[in-house]
């Protein structure tokens, strides 16, 4: 309660004004978080650039300093620096939020997130949690997860738990992301369990899709659910895109048909844009449109002068249908709503359309691990074909050398 509600109180037990005159003026007296407020809106702008840019020179001057004098400081220098980073860090976000700043708050909160990563690992190196095993190789076939991925494992799991923590406190959206990145990457360490690392660019790519399905999903969710105050969401579905475009590049490395599937997977990544409205989804699927058109400018229809007018005749197409569509764009809307009664963006099909990709990623998993394991053996079919090779053609040239030698006459002494 502010001095201002008490004063008002006092007033109304005075019957200097009733308690309804009370309530009107607290009406139009502004709220208390607008006042405590003094930074710039979160947005596109030279204070948000200043704290992106200041982050990064904490961020750089940190790694240098550790990795520079790690093993100067020793585990328990860097444990102890780490630790009195983290105070120093915390002091300063809890002075900055209870100053009004709320961005510059959360910014330090998760540089103190990222300090856990180093302290981990100092802990790791102090009490010897997992020490490798002398002749332990963390390749296929003789791998061993906690020998070779066990330390990583950790590492992740304790920020993951750090900045779980920093949520319940701090209510800053930027957080989300390292959660994003390190579920993202629990799914490559359960693909390395099950498939012994045996996995290449197929395995790879439906892993990336489970990971985008899913992140699409939490995404989706968060988006339905969450508050004004913060957009959480927005995080999440840049983590689902991106990892939606590394999917891609290693699935057309290893399906070189699946390129013509780019056009309808960007009309989709356009569809849920419209639907969600997230510019992330808009930026892939403009860049699987770009992709799919360079590939058959300089593959398909390289030497084919007709090709750059039919392209430009589908531009001008697409330009008139997009005119048409602004013209239906009320019936549209009524036909295929994507708001719903609350004001929330839908998309149509909800979460289950939104695993499907996850659903199909799984299924095409043993046909995938088939192929990665065939162009394995053919690449080491190929690499004792060619050492082969380069012994028999040095043999053979140490044959020929040894022969001309002894073609060769010898001078007689005078």
């Amino acid at each position: 309660m502010t001095n201002a509600d008490r004063r008002l109180e006092a007033a109304v037990a005075l019957g200097i004004i009733s308690e309804a005159q009370a309530e009107a003026i607290r009406g139009i007296a502004p709220d208390r978080s607008e006042v405590l407020s003094l930074e710039a809106p979160r947005a596109l702008n030279a204070a948000s650039l200043a704290y992106v840019l200041g982050a990064l020179i904490v961020v750089v001057a940190m790694a240098w300093f550790l990795a520079d004098r790690w093993n100067w400081l020793g585990a328990g220098g860097v444990l102890a620096v780490c630790a009195l980073y983290s105070v120093v860090f915390l002091f300063t976000a809890r002075r900055l939020r209870r100053d009004g700043y709320s961005t510059a708050s959360g910014l330090v909160v998760l540089l103190t997130v990222g300090l856990v990563a180093p302290a981990t690992l100092a802990s790791n190196e102090l009490l010897h949690w997992f020490t490798p095993v002398v002749g332990a190789t963390c390749g296929y076939p003789d791998y061993v997860f906690w020998t070779c991925r066990g330390e990583e494992f950790v590492v992740e799991l304790a920020t993951a738990a750090a900045a779980l923590f920093a949520l319940r406190q701090v209510r800053f959206s930027l957080l989300v992301l390292p959660l994003a990145a390190i579920a993202s990457r629990m799914l490559f360490h359960f693909a390395d369990i099950f498939f012994r690392n045996g996995w290449r660019d197929a395995t790879n790519g439906w892993v990336w899709v489970i990971g985008a399905s899913a992140l699409a999903a939490v995404a989706y969710t968060t988006d339905r659910r969450q508050k004004g105050d913060e957009d959480f969401a927005r995080w999440l579905h840049i983590a689902a895109a991106f990892s939606a475009l590394m999917a891609a590049i290693p699935l057309l490395s290893a399906y070189p048909a699946y390129r013509h599937l780019l056009v309808p997977v960007a009309f989709v990544a356009f569809a849920a844009a419209l639907s969600v409205r997230r510019f992330a989804w808009m930026a892939l699927g403009l860049g699987f449109f770009c992709w799919y058109l360079v590939w058959l400018a300089s593959d398909v229809f390289k030497d084919t002068p007709a090709f750059p007018i039919v392209l430009a005749a589908l531009g001008v197409a697409v330009i008139v249908a997009t005119v048409q569509v602004q013209r239906d764009a009320e019936r549209l809307v009524q036909r295929f709503g994507v708001v719903s009664s609350d004001g929330r963006p839908r998309f149509p099909g909800g979460v289950p359309l939104l695993l499907t990709p996850a659903l199909l990623a799984v299924l095409m998993l043993p046909d995938a691990l088939a192929l990665d394991r065939e162009r394995r053996e053919e690449e080491r079919w190929r690499t004792a074909q060619w050492r082969h090779r380069t012994v028999r053609e040095r043999l053979e040239k140490e044959r020929t050398r040894g022969a001309v030698q002894q073609e060769t006459p010898t001078r007689p002494r005078p």
